[in-house]
């Protein structure tokens, strides 16, 4: 018989938001790339809401672009509407969201993937993987990592093989996925299409653990046939703000979403179903999002409250489709019909699409190394839905992150580890790996310890450097900021030179009550100075909040000195007495890098980490001691 192969440096399972992130990062880095999609038509495509951004997802996007991805841009191109929000808070909470035309920011990625160079887009159904030795024997727990099996590529349906140095698996909710309607159950990820069974048996057989979690998805609806009069309107910022740190500015006009809610003679309609749906017969037993609820879910747990609001978004400029946010439900097609009929404005809507739950296996993420490469299996990298989390933007960054880690150790450089004070990509991936998950996660601006560091107005400033080191960091990029930091530079050098009223500029602009505009009257040098509007706004952040910011600089510096500490890879936590049997277990499970991690684990003590502290020391005087001899 036959068989085909086909060499590669890195192959990417699935082509959506994780999927495309991963794949196109080692593709920049000069590796030799295939993206593995059983739809090449669907490259990109928005399963769920049809937006970008949000609270803390925002800052997300912006962290992707600062790295080389391409989210951002690419919802700068395809948006159709853009939203600031929290601007009424501190400029921490401030969060990018746009909506998106789904179906023209599914085909500008799919071509960003095509002109992309070192990168194939194949549509292959990928039935398992190729490892070399057994992964099943290997105790995860073991500290000796070198002596693990690896990964050297994929076999897919009608026998043919990619092989390849590193895998990267972006399913999304396509392992052995069940969609529900009411009694209803079909086999399949996404409205349409399929699943991919096998694999998850593939990762069974390699010793992998997998559970269920459970997502949904609203109704979506014909706007000719929604009554927008009696809807409020939710329009977009007059003046909208770029994800991309490359985009000058959106041009594109916008579209306003609009606004109307449920009432009681909607909850009625639930309740008298709720025994037909899904999440409250037993038909559906896994966990959903818990910041995501179902309607069901939110009638029964907030029964005091009489409505709840829904966000009616446009799904593009060149269709009527509109998808209801906040209705998510899995209830049979007749109530779906009787609950959209009942709402103010919906009361003759036609519903084009039906709302359903989707059922998926996940790997715990616990079974990762926070460069995202599983412990189990060398090469072998799991990024976006299949590690426990809902959201694009989270999908995305695991995947740019999976992706440039896979590249590095091809080329046999330093891993690329962001620390929880650099980046929410860092407190994204530390929560994951370190603490696992018993819910779908979501990141919210409260997960992360030094949010005002974290904003999403510097996410350059802190992570285009890092990305010009290993390379995923263009040209256009690189310069851009350094043009960047000069005026801010610039700035600087005039509001702490030039005075007024014996105070500097700086001194100033710290006052509440100034503004830029007022400091240009008080000094011709600096009413002179011919700066971007987003420097005006950085310089301004970052003199108003320079005491808090010194004062969360100093603490990641007091954590750092004892935090920091490394724990070697070859540790042997089983030998520690004097550690509780819990706290070992789960030490050599999770095998922290370092006492910082160890300390976040779930249901470690601060008696815990002194204990291994302790040992720790001892065991670094023992090694000098033996390198001194």
């Amino acid at each position: 018989m036959n068989q085909s192969f086909y060499k590669f440096d890195v192959i990417v399972i699935g082509a959506g938001h994780a999927g495309i992130e991963a794949a196109l990062a080692p593709a920049r880095m000069g590796l030799k790339t295939a993206l593995l999609t059983m739809n090449c038509d669907m490259v990109g495509a928005m399963s769920c809401n049809p937006a970008i951004g949000g609270v803390a997802k925002g800052q997300i996007v912006r962290e992707i672009d600062a790295l080389g991805g391409e989210m951002g841009r690419a919802i700068d191109a395809t948006g159709i509407q853009y939203r600031m929000l929290n601007r009424g808070k501190g400029p921490a909470m401030w969060s990018p969201r746009a909506q998106a035309d789904k179906k023209a920011y599914q085909f500008l990625m799919k071509l960003r993937v095509e002109e992309q160079e070192n990168l194939t887009l194949v549509q292959e159904m990928v039935e398992g993987l190729e490892v070399e030795g057994d992964p099943v024997s290997v105790d995860i727990r073991d500290p000796e990592p070198e002596q693990r099996p690896r990964v050297t590529g994929v076999r897919v349906r009608g026998g043919a093989v990619y092989q390849a140095s590193a895998v990267i698996v972006t399913t999304g909710t396509f392992l052995q996925a069940i969609m529900h309607t009411g009694e209803a159950k079909t086999a399949g990820g996404r409205a349409g299409e399929g699943t991919t069974g096998t694999l998850s048996d593939s990762f069974r057989e390699l010793g992998f653990e997998l559970q269920r979690f459970k997502t949904g998805t609203p109704a979506r609806l014909n706007g000719r046939t929604i009554d927008f009069s009696v809807l409020e309107e939710q329009p977009g910022d007059d003046e909208p703000s770029p994800f991309s740190y490359l985009t000058e500015r959106i041009a594109q006009p916008q579209i306003p979403c609009w606004l109307t809610e449920t009432n009681p003679e909607v909850h009625d309609a639930i309740t008298a179903n709720l025994h037909r749906a899904p999440m409250y017969s037993g038909q559906i037993q896994s966990t959903g999002p818990r910041y995501c609820p179902s309607i069901e879910d939110k009638v029964v747990r907030f029964a005091e409250k009489s409505s709840h609001q829904i966000f009616l978004e446009p799904e593009g400029r060149h269709t009527l489709e509109f998808y209801c946010n906040g209705i998510s439900t899995s209830l049979p097609r007749d109530v779906q019909d009787k609950m959209i009929h009942a709402i103010r404005g919906l009361e003759q809507a036609q519903i084009m699409r039906y709302g359903y739950a989707v059922e998926y296996d996940f790997a715990p993420p616990t079974q990762l190394h926070n460069t995202l490469e599983t412990k189990r299996v060398a090469g072998l990298y799991f990024a976006g839905q299949i590690n426990g989390t809902t959201g694009y933007e989270e999908a995305a960054g695991q995947g740019l992150i999976a992706g440039a880690n896979a590249a590095l150790k091809i080329q046999q450089k330093p891993p690329f580890v962001i620390d929880r004070s650099q980046a929410y990509l860092g407190v994204l991936i530390d929560d994951l790996v370190t603490k696992g998950v018993d819910e779908p996660y979501r990141m919210f601006t409260s997960r992360a310890e030094y949010r005002l560091l974290l904003r999403q107005d510097n996410a350059d400033r802190r992570l285009t450097p890092l990305a010009q080191q290993i390379g995923l960091a263009s040209p256009e990029r690189i310069d851009q900021l350094r043009a960047y930091e000069a005026e801010i530079s610039l700035c600087f050098d005039v509001l702490r030179r030039v005075r007024h009223d014996g105070k500097t500029l700086e001194e100033w602009l710290r006052r509440p009550e100034v503004d830029w505009d007022q400091l240009c009257h008080m000094s011709s040098e600096f009413a002179e100075l011919q700066v971007a509007p987003r420097v005006r706004e950085q310089v301004g952040i970052e003199t108003k909040y320079s005491g808090y910011i010194k004062r969360q600089q100093l603490e990641i510096e007091r954590q750092s000195a004892t935090q920091s500490i490394k724990i070697p890879g070859t540790f042997d936590f089983h030998a520690v007495p004097q550690l509780r049997a819990e706290a070992r277990e789960k030490f050599a499970r999770v095998r922290p890098a370092d006492l910082g991690q160890a300390g976040r684990i779930s249901g470690i003590t601060p008696a815990d980490l002194a204990v291994l502290s302790l040992y720790l020391k001892g065991d670094s005087k023992r090694s000098d001691q033996t390198s001194g001899a």
